[in-house]
């Protein structure tokens, strides 16, 4: 007996194919996958990548394309492998938490699990993902949900939480302007906005996802209406085809002087700026990846306090169209979407 799955081979390369359903290992859990997320890395993977998917065998996991791609989704437990003493959590309702460190270099013992050096991603970089109808992964990689709407949203909250916690007293700047109205810059604003109490306004060039972010309950702003009035500005659009300006440099001209442009889109290509703008105006720009074991643990309070409807901005869509309906979809019509959701 086999199963569908989305197979990453290349740029421009990706084929629905059946394959064996996998087996847990000990330590892991068979989950029978329910909800998977497309998000923009992915997208920028089929048109121009591999970027981050391994083209070489992973060192840790020996993995590398063809891969199982996928990595912001969540399922139901069908099946504990050896080891696993919790056999309660079949039949559970569980979040992926994609990030897998070794836990012991330099980066893992101080904490900042996110800068791994053999880190895995699953779904992205060494390890199989979500866009298949069963799943393996580790115990330690999934996060009981109540929630189905949630389940492809806890990772991009988990960054959006390491985001804020890049910012050292987020109470002195709390005007903020996010740029891109995707799912990352969804979680981004609910988490900055209900957990860490900041006033944030929303702002995506792509008029219908900003329609949509409203409809969830966002403060959004249309671009010509953004001033130089903002502590922080995140950019959480990353590249796009559908701007002739990077957000990573538009977002300057809306800081104070002071201000803080935070980075969490991914740009794969060179943009250009002049940095002796940032001296004048002591403008910083920082970056922020991934999550850490300490973002985990900060999750269920986090959750506690969001105040954001996911399904108002959820799009499900079977796997068997995910090559035309979803991956296409998302290269020449992403106004039509704010989160796809795969459904196997």
């Amino acid at each position: 007996m086999g199963l569908r799955a989305l197979l990453y081979y290349n740029q421009r390369d990706i084929r629905l194919e059946d394959v064996a359903i996998p087996v847990p290992a000990p330590g892991q859990v068979l989950l029978r996958v329910t909800d998977a997320g497309l998000c923009q890395t992915q997208i920028n993977e089929f048109i121009e990548g591999p970027f981050i998917i391994s083209r070489k065998p992973h060192k840790r996991t020996g993995k590398s394309i063809p891969i199982i791609t996928g990595h912001e989704f969540g399922g139901i437990v069908e099946k504990c492998g050896a080891g696993v003493e919790n056999k309660n959590i079949i039949g559970s309702q569980v979040a992926v938490l994609p990030l897998m460190s070794c836990g012991t270099c330099y980066y893992c013992k101080k904490g900042s699990e996110n800068k791994c050096d053999d880190m895995v991603m699953i779904g992205l970089l060494g390890e199989n993902g979500g866009f298949a109808e069963y799943a393996c992964v580790n115990i330690e990689n999934i996060f009981p949900v109540q929630d189905r709407n949630l389940l492809t949203f806890i990772e991009p909250i988990l960054i959006a939480i390491e985001a804020g916690c890049k910012i050292n007293d987020i109470r002195d700047h709390k005007r903020i302007c996010i740029l891109g109205a995707g799912a990352i810059g969804l979680s981004a604003a609910a988490v900055f906005r209900d957990f860490f109490g900041a006033e944030v306004v929303i702002n995506d060039i792509l008029p219908n996802r900003l329609r949509r972010a409203k409809l969830a309950g966002f403060e959004t702003l249309e671009k010509d209406k953004l001033q130089r009035e903002y502590d922080i500005v995140i950019d959480c659009a990353g590249s796009s085809s559908y701007s002739k300006r990077a957000a990573l440099i538009e977002g300057l001209d809306y800081l104070i002087r002071g201000g803080i442009l935070l980075n969490m889109g991914t740009y794969f290509h060179p943009v250009h700026f002049i940095p002796s703008y940032l001296l004048i105006s002591e403008q910083q720009i920082i970056t922020s990846f991934s999550y850490t074991k300490a973002d985990f643990q900060m999750l269920p309070e986090v959750l506690a306090k969001l105040q954001v409807d996911f399904s108002l901005v959820i799009e499900r869509i079977s796997l068997d169209d995910i090559i035309e309906g979803v991956y296409y979809r998302a290269e020449v019509d992403m106004d039509s979407f704010t989160r796809l959701v795969v459904v196997p």
